[in-house]
């Protein structure tokens, strides 16, 4: 069985027969490669800036105070104001799990506290380290009107019926696409959804697993999408190639080193 058949057989989600550990390996590097290795689920991105009310946990009773995050992509920066002053923090936010880390003077010495905890919309829950001093629950709230300001999608013209290449030719790629990879093992259907700005192309390609980040160029009739899966053995390249014409895009997908498989693709409809 060809990788290129195994790549088809993992990302349909169906198993190919056993033959020993190259077969394993190539199982688990296939299905990771085609979206199924999106670090980014397929749901709303988890924006964690703004101005919280936090309340840690103790056994003397709980004890609030005000934290203000700043989120760019997985960093996150801010303070913290409570009773005992102003105290500057970084941290991560990997999907919906906020780390942050700060130090309080306490005795002439600085304590080390680490924060982690869940991000649920405008609540959040986890668990603070004390140094070495033991461990305390802790909640935040959202406070309102201090989330980051999302940007309203585009409204949609409606337009008069025209192919697929008068369509481009006016408006670009810009949209929802219904894309066909066709394999020796069946058709394999997935979604991209382009914006073009120029002759850049941006967006993302979707699949059950979730969305993977394409970066592009549409020149004249020719389109070129490229996206990277990140996977453990290392980077897998993608790349997708195609001719526009009055039926939709047509062209061939090269998929790292397990070869390559064509494609087409026609505008979602509405």
């Amino acid at each position: 069985m060809t990788r290129l058949k195994l790549w088809a057989l993992a990302a349909r989600g169906e198993s190919a027969p056993a033959f020993g550990a190259t077969a394993h390996f190539h199982r688990g590097l296939l299905a990771l490669a085609l979206l199924a290795a999106a670090p980014v689920a397929a749901t709303a991105q988890v924006d964690v800036t703004g101005t919280w009310e936090i309340t840690l946990n103790s056994l003397q009773g709980p004890n609030s105070f005000d934290g203000t995050l700043k989120q760019d992509g997985e960093a996150v920066t801010g303070e913290l104001v409570s009773p005992m002053g102003t105290f500057a923090f970084k941290g991560t936010l990997d999907k919906d799990t906020l780390t942050i880390i700060y130090s309080i003077p306490v005795q002439g010495n600085n304590l080390d506290i680490t924060m982690k905890g869940k991000v649920e919309g405008d609540l959040m829950s986890g668990t603070a380290k004390l140094g070495d001093f033991g461990e305390m629950p802790w909640t935040a709230k959202r406070k309102a009107g201090t989330a980051a300001p999302t940007v309203a999608a585009a409204p949609t013209v409606a337009a008069e019926p025209a192919t697929a290449a008068a369509s481009a030719s006016a408006g670009g790629v810009s949209g929802k696409w219904d894309i066909t990879l066709k394999t020796q093992l069946g058709d394999f259907p997935i979604t991209a959804t382009l914006a073009q700005e120029g002759d850049k192309v941006s967006g993302t390609v979707s699949g059950p697993a979730g969305d993977v980040p394409v970066m592009g160029t549409m020149a004249g009739s020719a389109l070129k999408l490229e996206f990277v899966a990140k996977m453990p053995t290392g980077d897998l390249a993608i790349v997708m190639t195609g001719e526009l014409g009055d039926d939709g895009f047509a062209g061939k997908a090269q998929v790292g080193g397990l070869g390559d498989t064509e494609w087409t693709g026609k505008r979602a409809k509405q």
